[in-house]
């Protein structure tokens, strides 16, 4: 698993001595080296203030050159706007602590460390899982979107998927990682607003119209788009496969999205089940159901011991 956020307790005690502080004064140490990530890696970590947290360093792939100063701005200001995930409160949301910019092409984030592996992870474990897991799962990642949706302005995720979730150690509770800052802050120096060669990580959760399908151009990421790629994770846990995993590149998968739309869920699932996700993938954005929608289908209404 390349995604998982360190395998650590969280020390409380730790955070709640600087809550509107910075984690450090001036430096941190690196206690090991956890995995390695998109544009850059999650170490666990000492500050000088004496919090534990998990960091995780972005080397944005760069080349400042004669737009030095346009391109600076643009990160600084990519920066600014994600600094309001520190304020974020959720149960089921990694608590972000700081974000430093030690170099302009450089960005660190500090969080909270957890206790469990990824979904992805969970899932190759455990495939495919039942409804039951499911439905508690879906129900958990619905009221966490549900929460960064209705935020003003709203906090678009905008990369969701299995990998970007961890499962805590109880198994029972889901936790959202990693808000898509990456793809924001290369977004903030390149003229490609959803360049595929940009997204290889999450191609397969990305939205038709992130690709321009059903558009005349390429759509922005927005709240329909976390809706997909949520619509996608649920693939995922029912098949125990990524969708569009026999896809080869770009081309193949918007052509796959263009003519068939979202996979089907493999056989032998519920009729509210199936219903439930059909409201995720609808190809036309307009027609997803919003995370409040999807919180009051019967899918996620049933009892908790009716069928798996």
């Amino acid at each position: 698993d390349t995604n998982i956020l360190p395998s650590s307790s969280t020390h409380p005690d730790s955070l709640s001595k600087f809550p509107n502080s910075p984690v450090y004064r001036e430096s941190w140490d690196s206690v090991r080296f956890v995995v390695r990530v998109f544009f850059g890696d999650i170490q666990e970590v000492v500050t000088d203030r004496g919090i534990r947290c998990a960091a995780k360093t972005l080397n944005l792939p760069v080349q400042l050159g004669d737009k030095k100063e346009t391109k600076t701005k643009n990160i600084d200001e990519a920066i600014k706007s994600e600094r309001n995930l520190c304020r974020l409160r959720h149960p089921n949301i990694v608590r972000f602590l700081h974000m430093a910019q030690p170099e302009p092409a450089t960005v660190v984030v500090f969080m909270e460390l957890l206790d469990g592996r990824s979904l992805e992870r969970f899932i190759d474990n455990n495939k495919p899982l039942d409804e039951l897991t499911i439905r508690d799962f879906s129900e958990q990642i619905c009221r966490t979107l549900l929460y960064l949706h209705s935020r003003q302005p709203p906090v678009i995720h905008r990369d969701i998927n299995c990998s970007n979730m961890i499962v805590c150690a109880d198994n029972t509770r889901i936790k959202l990682i990693d808000f898509g800052l990456s793809i924001k802050l290369e977004q903030s120096v390149s003229r490609h607003s959803a360049f595929p060669e940009s997204l290889k990580g999450t191609l397969s959760f990305m939205a038709p119209e992130l690709l321009g399908i059903g558009t005349s151009e390429c759509e922005q990421y927005s709240r329909e788009s976390d809706i997909w790629a949520f619509g996608c994770s649920v693939f995922q846990m029912a098949s125990g496969t990524k969708p569009f995993s026999k896809v080869k590149n770009f081309w193949e998968m918007a052509l796959d999205l263009y003519r068939r739309g979202a996979p089907a869920l493999p056989e032998g699932r519920s009729a509210e089940f199936q219903d439930f996700y059909s409201r995720c993938t609808a190809k036309d954005r307009s027609e997803r159901h919003s995370a409040e929608k999807l919180l009051e289908h019967e899918f996620l209404r049933k009892k908790s011991d009716s069928q798996h």
